[in-house]
Parts: C-alpha cells; structure tokens; sequence
C-alpha cells in the first residue's frame, strides 16, 4: 500500500517547509503541485505535455490535467512509499477526485494535517517576505533578514516584495483559501483524517511537532 498524507493550511502557515523538512528526515516524498508540474513537464510525460499548453498560454491548468498527472505520480511510486502532497487538494472536488485515484494505484489518504496559525501571524509571514529577483534566495524581514537590510547576501542584489506577498494580494489570497480549500478541512474531519498542528511556532518546532503527528 502507498501512503499519502495530505499537508493542509493558509497561505504563510508553513505547509511547504514543515513538509519538505520532515520528508527530508522520514524519506517520504514531498510533493508540491509546482515541483509535480515541473517534473512532468521535464520528463514530458503525456499530462505534463498537456499542462504545458495551458501553461504557455497563461491559463490555468484544469484539474482534469492535474488529476491525471497525479494519476502517473501514485502509478510509478513503489509500493510501501509515503507522499505527502501539499497544495493538492485545494477544494473538495479535488480531495474526492484524489481519493479515486489513489484507490486506483493501490494507495489512500491516510492523514490529513492542518497547520493552524492566527490571521495575524498569517499576515506578518506573508508581508515579510523577501526575495532576490536576481539568483532566487528567500528572505524575511523578521524571521530570516539578510545581513545588510534589503540585499541579498549571496549575489548583492537589491531584494523585492513578490506581487503575491503585497498587502491586497494576500488579502485576497486569505479569502480565496477560506472560500475553496478550508472546506477540504471538513472532509476530511467527517472521515476521521484530520489532525491539527499549532504551527505558530518556528519553522523547527512546527516540523518536530509534524514528524510526531506522522510517526503515529
């Protein structure tokens, strides 16, 4: 049986880092809609060819597509293996849509964990950020600041605010999350999935409290 476990939480709840840390210590394999997207697209796989598409014309890509790249994903994985998949499900729909597909590639969704941070610690995160348009380093103000206040310190770049971490922007990001995916948490509390994690701690804390939740 293959293993999925489900990352959930608001944009800035630290989804990404807790999951890519403890797939790091556990061998588990994180998998972010992003990294699936560029890896079909560089293996060119027949949903990563059709992704394509709809990615150089700058539209979206349907979950149709997503699916069946995920569909590809759960058929190459080895028995016994554990994924945890964050950034998908971002709606009911598409948890139902994935609890088909792992059926069918002999895998379940066996854990659900939904990192819970304030709005306002959400906010600070997000409007903290930093990055070099330049080499591509990650910064935030607070939490991880350069050593000279707006550069960045691998290539001396002067550091930007992306347009997603802009105060409208993530303000509508936060409603968007509470509109389609927060619902997905509901789900998969009614099938006895779900776990909660205090993620307002840092990056470390909230990943020791993840690797427990994972070990049982």
């Amino acid at each position: 049986m293959k293993n999925i476990i489900v990352f959930l939480g608001a944009p800035g709840a630290g989804k990404g880092t807790a999951a890519a840390s403890v797939a790091a210590k556990t061998g588990a394999r994180h998998v972010s809609t992003g990294a699936m997207l560029r890896d079909a697209l560089a293996r060119k796989t027949p949903a990563g060819l059709e992704a394509k598409s709809y990615m150089e014309s700058g539209g979206l890509v349907p979950d149709a597509v997503l699916c069946r790249m995920i569909g590809e994903l759960l058929a190459e994985t080895p028995d016994g293996a554990t994924l945890f998949f964050d950034g998908f499900p971002r709606n009911v729909a598409q948890a139902e849509a994935l609890d088909g597909l792992a059926a069918g590639a002999g895998a379940a969704v066996t854990l659900a964990l939904c990192l819970d941070v304030s709005r306002e610690d959400l906010l600070a995160r997000l409007g903290g950020r930093r990055v070099c348009p330049k080499c591509g380093a990650g910064y935030h103000v607070v939490a991880l600041p350069p050593k000279k206040e707006g550069v960045c310190d691998a290539c001396g770049e002067a550091l930007i605010t992306r347009l997603d971490d802009q105060p409208k922007t993530i303000a509508h990001r936060l409603e968007v999350y509470e509109q389609s995916t927060a619902p997905v948490i509901g789900f998969y509390e009614t099938a006895g999935k779900l776990r909660r994690i205090d993620a307002s701690g840092t990056a470390p804390e909230v990943a020791a409290l993840v690797e427990a939740a994972v070990a049982g």
